[in-house]
């Protein structure tokens, strides 16, 4: 078979649910201390993972069916530069270790009867090509013991074995005291809201507040109606408008008068926002390739174009067989 592989775009966060949901599915047969909680939003994890910074994904595709996936994130083990000199002392006490530059393997997931080398292979090697492109001195890729094939891919690749992992699971009887395991947080200095449920917008790395061209705290407001009042949705919670991130830096966009580019809400024919499982949709940006990187699409007035939605010929949106609103294809150009 000819297999192809790509970045992907929160539109492919379904099809990507449905592998992963049976990737948990494995690991759990495999590792009795890894159970998937019941009736987990798969999607809205994807869609979750997706949006981190310093995330990405690419998936496998045979015939224009997506067949695999994986998905590796980055991370700095130092402490960012303008953390406060106390915490700074404090985390260099966690290790003795010189602190890394790691490029974390989340998971790889090919569908059992795609699981043909190339396959995977070609996986592998845009996760590896990314963490060389960001400098990381180490990529971590935990193995399951069963996963013989990904082994053996990694050890050509010149990846050794640093450890090997023994788990024991303990089957607590309901209702037994739990002794707290979490360790205090430092407070974090958070500026007043202009509204008051509007949210600063922090780094999901860092935690640092990100800020404007002056400086100023970015917040996210919730969405309101023309009398200013709250959009909710149907189970009463307030809608917040998805961030646009540079494709590349994976660091948020701003417009040109330097606001904040957000996503618009999907409305149906009424003018009424469209949910999936209890969660308000919002248009995908339009991406283009220019030589091989993926760049935001905008228009000849500088503005961000985003996919329209399917509509039948009655003007009614289009959904999937699970209620998921249908965009028209043209996510990349």
């Amino acid at each position: 078979m000819n297999y192809s592989h790509r970045l992907a775009t929160l539109e492919d966060a379904e099809k990507i649910a449905l592998l992963w949901a049976e990737f948990a599915a494995e690991r759990q047969e495999i590792d009795p201390s890894m159970r998937v909680k019941p009736n987990f939003d798969f999607n809205a994890y994807i869609r979750h993972q997706l949006a981190k910074p310093l995330t990405y994904a690419w998936v496998l595709e045979v015939e224009e069916a997506i067949a695999g996936c994986l998905i590796i994130y980055f991370y700095d083990e130092a402490p960012p530069p303008e953390l406060p000199e106390t915490l700074a002392v404090d985390q260099d006490l966690e290790s003795p270790f010189i602190s890394r530059r790691v490029a974390s393997v989340l998971g790889l997931y090919v569908k059992p009867e795609h699981r043909q080398p190339e396959a995977r292979s070609s996986l592998a090697k845009m996760a590896i090509a990314k963490a060389e492109e960001l400098n990381v001195t180490d990529i971590d890729w935990l193995i399951s013991a069963d996963q013989s094939g990904i082994q053996a891919l990694l050890k050509h690749s010149g990846f050794t074995q640093a450890a090997v992992q023994f788990t024991k699971h303990y089957q607590l009887a309901p209702h037994t005291e739990l002794p707290r395991l979490h360790p205090p947080y430092p407070e974090m200095d958070t500026p007043p809201p202009p509204h008051p449920d509007a949210i600063p917008l922090r780094d999901t790395a860092t935690g640092d507040l990100i800020c404007d061209r002056q400086g100023d705290p970015v917040f996210i407001f919730p969405l309101t109606n023309a009398s200013g009042e709250l959009i909710k949705t149907g189970s009463g919670l307030p809608i917040y408008p998805t961030p646009l991130r540079d494709p590349q830096t994976q660091e948020f966009v701003f417009d040109p008068d330097g606001n904040l580019a957000t996503c618009p809400v999907v409305r149906d024919s009424r003018g009424n926002i469209v949910e999936y499982q209890g969660i308000a949709q919002f248009h995908p940006p339009v991406y283009q390739i220019v030589n091989g990187k993926l760049y935001l699409q905008k228009n000849e007035s500088g503005e961000f174009v985003f996919c329209d939605t399917e509509k039948n010929e009655r003007g009614e949106l289009v959904r999937s067989p699970s209620g998921m609103p249908i965009f028209k294809k043209d996510l990349v150009t």
